[in-house]
């Protein structure tokens, strides 16, 4: 993995993006290439201004903004694959390789920068130390790079991956899952650790929404009535197409896999982006509701660890 970044950091950060970029492009032609590479790498240029106005307009355009979310993410899924197979130091190291290689292509940016330190410090922490330590090594980091720029409080990018990253940090277990098929031998089958792999993936994606959901909601535009609607229904292609796109750049044909998914969601936005109701906006997502969404979540927390505790006991 070492060896690997370095080489890829002997090219240009912009050849290595340009090269990912083209090869999904490639393989998905049209605006759903565009889509799924601005999902994993950040950017809707060369989208058409008909399917990026839809999107607009039904409030899904955020899935294709360059943000820290996406290394946030991309570290949790390297993590909790990693776990399944590797010791926890190991999957550290796979971990912050991956996080360095990614940064690489998705371009030195402040924002994708700040997330990947904090990323890497806080899978470090909840590695080498308890998830209690982790936690509280991220406010501290997150602490310093606002003493550092306090303008940053007031940044979407410092805020979505700050969030990210303390909701994988509350809900991620970093202890290998429970085999979900037994191969015969006592040991979990390849089926199973390949469904050991989605369901932690999805487990890490679900963690880290439940944390950026209100800030997305606040931040990107007026809110569209049906905005939250078409979010429910849709944003759970995104990581799909996120890990098929990063499997595409090893083995192109399995770009193809996507291609379904990206057609569902360019198909439900621009039938629901020509309904009248579209054109209703609420406004933004105010402070105090985002504040109330967080409460909301931290009493549902406890409740969840309180009957884990019980059963536990039981």
């Amino acid at each position: 993995m070492v060896i690997i970044t370095l080489w890829l950091g002997v090219l240009s950060a912009e050849s290595w993006r340009n090269w990912a970029v083209l090869r999904a492009e490639r393989w998905l032609p049209g605006d759903e290439g565009v889509l799924a590479a601005g999902m994993l790498w950040g950017g809707s240029e060369g989208l058409s201004w008909q399917t990026k106005e839809a999107y607009r307009r039904v409030g899904l355009l955020h899935i294709v903004a360059a943000s820290g979310y996406n290394v946030t993410l991309v570290a949790g899924w390297i993590l909790s694959a990693s776990l399944i197979w590797l010791s926890r130091r190991w999957a550290l190291g796979m971990t912050i390789g991956g996080v360095i290689i990614y940064m690489l292509i998705a371009g030195w940016q402040p924002s994708i920068i700040r997330a990947g330190i904090m990323s890497i410090l806080a899978m470090v922490g909840l590695i080498l130390g308890r998830e209690r330590d982790a936690k509280w090594l991220l406010v501290i980091t997150g602490a310093m790079m606002l003493v550092g720029n306090p303008k940053l409080i007031s940044d979407i990018g410092f805020q979505l991956s700050f969030a990210a990253t303390y909701g994988i940090l509350m809900f991620l277990n970093t202890s290998p899952p429970a085999p979900l098929l037994n191969s015969g031998e006592g040991g979990p089958g390849r089926v199973g650790e390949v469904l050991g792999v989605f369901g932690a993936d999805l487990k890490t994606t679900l963690a880290a929404q439940s944390m950026t959901t209100p800030l997305i909601l606040h931040h990107f535009g007026n809110l569209s009535v049906i905005s939250p609607l078409v979010n429910a229904v849709l944003l759970w292609t995104v990581p799909l197409i996120m890990q098929i796109t990063a499997a595409g750049l090893v083995w192109g044909p399995i770009n193809y896999l996507a291609w379904p998914l990206l057609k569902l969601q360019t198909t439900v936005v621009n039938a629901v982006a020509a309904w009248p109701v579209s054109n209703w906006e609420v406004g933004k997502m105010s402070w105090g509701w985002v504040a109330a969404y967080y409460a909301a979540l931290i009493v549902l927390i406890n409740l969840i660890h309180l009957i884990n505790l019980k059963k536990f006991r039981n």
